[in-house]
């Protein structure tokens, strides 16, 4: 059983002890790697019994298709590519910028490329251009598709897949991971035919498209949330490239695996694109995923450049960046910020999956210090990190934008800060050890000497 005191670090200890015990990373049903493509549900689900955190998008749906959609018919294709980019599936203030860097750079090495994104803009009105019929694709619909054209060749597969043999091996593996914390895992105890259908499907939809466009190179945002495209570039041989898109730790599921020695996984990546040098560090990547550094976004890049060179920063600006997982303690922190530091002034910022009316409903019961505000979708958040002579957070990505921007960044010892110990540990980032004594803690802080390892200059 799992201490009654316990921090992502043990948690994570233990995590791994019985991955390694159960062999539960490398056990396949059928052919699938059923464990590792849910690992980081699990993770975050038994976390979730635990107290450590809350849901990290808690408002996050997908939308369905709208009626009358038209759909994929077949996968005949006209242009042949050498790669294909699958972008981030939210958008940033409309955006999505985590592959235009990408894109740009094989355009301009000659490369042919095709960007398949989740739902296309141009589904009404298909047109052969540049980008390679792209209002023909778009990944919600093919998955629709390969569900429906595959179904018989999969039902044959399903037969060997979901054998007895095979449930049982699941349902005593999970019972493991119940045992061991003390909770229940009633989304996982149960063998997921659902899910192995669906990733049998698509992974061998996926691979007859790429296939058919001749494609060598893969190149994915937020590939773990996506397995079955991962699972089927492989299949066909292409190599796979993961643009990153957010936080990468050693204590991060979808990237670090194993304390000794990482296993050889199907849904990994082979190499990682990163930031700077510092994403990465420490951490027991899959056997096989290499790192390499490709630097910020260019609209980061762009955006840097500017708000460094105009020094927008506001005085005694204190901006609290939301997090799902620890929202409901980072309010309470923010609320304490400005009931201790009148003259400052505090900016509770919600991440975008956020709702305003549960943060609202927290100041039901309590009276709102004047200095206090509210902030979700508007303005762009970035400029208030490039305004704010102070960034506060517990191990979310935007704590080390505000850090390149200039800020004065610090942390909350909440669960999750051990994200940041080798920042905390180099003196670019400041722990903050008690709200009592958070004016000296402010005083005391320095902006980061070298942001250029995290979001590096080229």
């Amino acid at each position: 059983m799992v201490a009654k005191e316990t921090n992502l670090e043990t948690f994570w200890e233990q995590f791994e002890r019985i991955e390694a015990r159960t062999k539960a990373l490398t056990r396949r049903f059928g052919t699938l790697q059923l464990y590792a493509i849910l690992r980081t549900r699990i993770f975050y689900a038994i976390a979730g019994e635990l107290g450590l955190f809350d849901n990290p998008h808690p408002h996050f749906a997908k939308e369905d298709l709208p009626d009358g959609t038209p759909q994929i018919t077949s996968l005949d294709v006209v242009t042949r590519v050498d790669a294909v980019i699958v972008p981030f599936r939210r958008r940033v203030a409309g955006n999505e910028p985590y592959s235009d860097k990408i894109r740009d750079g094989l355009l301009a090495a000659g490369k042919r490329v095709r960007t398949i994104d989740f739902r296309s803009n141009k589904i009404e009105k298909p047109c052969d251009d540049d980008e390679g019929e792209a209002g023909e694709l778009d990944i919600e619909r093919l998955k629709d598709f390969f569900a429906k054209s595959e179904s018989k060749t999969v039902a044959r597969i399903m037969r060997f897949t979901s054998r007895r043999p095979q449930v049982n091996a699941w349902q005593k593996l999970i019972a493991v991971f119940e045992s061991e914390f003390g909770v229940t895992l009633e989304k996982f105890n149960r063998y997921p035919q659902w899910l192995v259908r669906r990733t049998l499907a698509e992974q061998r939809g996926f691979a007859e498209l790429f296939l058919k466009l001749g494609a060598k190179d893969l190149y994915i945002a937020n590939a773990y949330s996506e397995p079955s495209i991962v699972l089927g570039a492989h299949r066909a041989g292409l190599r796979v490239h993961e643009i990153q898109h957010g936080f990468i730790s050693k204590f991060h599921p979808a990237y670090s695996f194993g304390a000794k020695r990482a296993p050889k996984l199907n849904s990994a990546p082979d190499t990682i694109l990163t930031w700077g040098s510092y994403w990465g560090e420490g951490v027991s990547l899959a056997k096989g995923t290499k790192l390499r550094v490709t630097g910020p976004t260019k609209a980061f890049r762009d955006y840097r450049e500017l708000a460094i060179a105009e020094n927008r920063v506001i005085a005694n600006q204190v901006l609290f960046t939301s997090q799902g997982a620890i929202a409901t303690e980072l309010f309470k922190a923010a609320l304490e910020t400005a009931r201790l530091l009148p003259d400052h002034e505090v900016i509770y910022r919600l991440h975008p999956n956020e709702a305003l009316a549960d943060f609202e409903a927290l100041l039901a019961n309590t009276e709102k210090p004047k200095n206090l505000v509210l902030s979700h979708r508007d303005p762009v958040f970035l400029d208030l990190v490039s305004q704010s002579e102070y960034l506060i957070g517990a191990f979310s990505t935007t704590i080390f934008e505000g850090l390149a921007l200039g800020c004065k960044a610090l942390v909350l010892p909440l669960a999750g800060f051990e994200n940041m110990k080798p920042a905390i540990d180099a003196g670019d980032i400041t722990l903050i050890g008690d709200l009592d004594n958070l004016a000296s803690t402010l005083a005391n802080a320095r902006r980061a000497e070298h942001p250029e390892k995290y979001y590096s200059k080229e």
